[in-house]
């Protein structure tokens, strides 16, 4: 897809650039609990307006505001252990009931809880297709909520926006269903804030990307009803 002639459509949205720091930064978010290093450094007065900035180019402002809020509650070593805490609760399945796993294949079964199969198989071809693989440290599947952003990001860096608008289709039909229950779980805190994040810059990312699909196709169309 050719980005030139998407911007020529009008496409309203922010640029790739605001997409890819989203994308990294949401997926490092979900990808392992944060250390109190990781900590210090959102929390720090330049990265909670990194956070701010994020939240502004996805039209998400109160959503990263609350995210900074979280950010100050307590110091960077408390807030770790704490968060730490939550992310296992959360994402690693250790209470089944209150889990919210991170995988799209999770949320594809008809029970909701059907791990790998179809999409496990799909992401290995878009991993393929944008010459990375997962790290071989990495014991998590190509599925995983944090490899697609990671993927997106790559996408998005390197100008393929077809792969990248398929990436986003895939995020739509499953983050709703895991965000929502993201929030059930989480209520007001951390990760919930996160996935309203995510909400905002899959539906960015959708504006920009899947409706400049739409622009493209009818641009062409109109080329080869002039020249029939």
């Amino acid at each position: 897809m050719n980005r030139d002639v998407i911007s020529e459509g009008g496409i309203d949205g922010p640029d790739s650039s605001a997409l890819i720091v989203a994308a990294e930064w949401l997926s490092g978010i979900f990808m392992a609990p944060m250390s109190s290093q990781q900590m210090a450094q959102a929390g720090a007065t330049s990265g909670q307006n990194a956070l701010r900035w994020m939240g502004a180019q996805l039209e998400a402002s109160a959503e990263a505001e609350t995210l900074c809020r979280t950010l100050d509650q307590d110091d960077s070593e408390n807030l770790a252990v704490h968060l730490q805490r939550r992310y296992t609760a959360l994402f690693e399945g250790i209470f089944r009931h209150r889990a919210v796993l991170p995988y799209e294949s999770a949320w594809k079964g008809k029970d909701g809880s059907t791990l790998g199969g179809e999409s496990v198989v799909e992401m290995k071809a878009i991993l393929r297709a944008l010459d990375l693989h997962v790290s071989t440290d990495c014991c998590e599947p190509p599925d995983h909520l944090a490899i697609e952003l990671a993927a997106l990001a790559a996408a998005l860096r390197g100008g393929h926006d077809t792969i990248a608008a398929d990436l986003v289709r895939r995020l739509k039909d499953w983050v709703p269903a895991f965000t929502e229950a993201l929030t059930r779980q989480d209520s007001d805190g951390f990760y919930a804030g996160a996935g309203k994040l995510l909400l905002a810059l899959i539906h960015e990312a959708s504006v920009a990307l899947i409706s400049g699909e739409s622009a493209l196709a009818s641009v062409a169309e109109q080329r080869e009803g002039e020249s029939a």
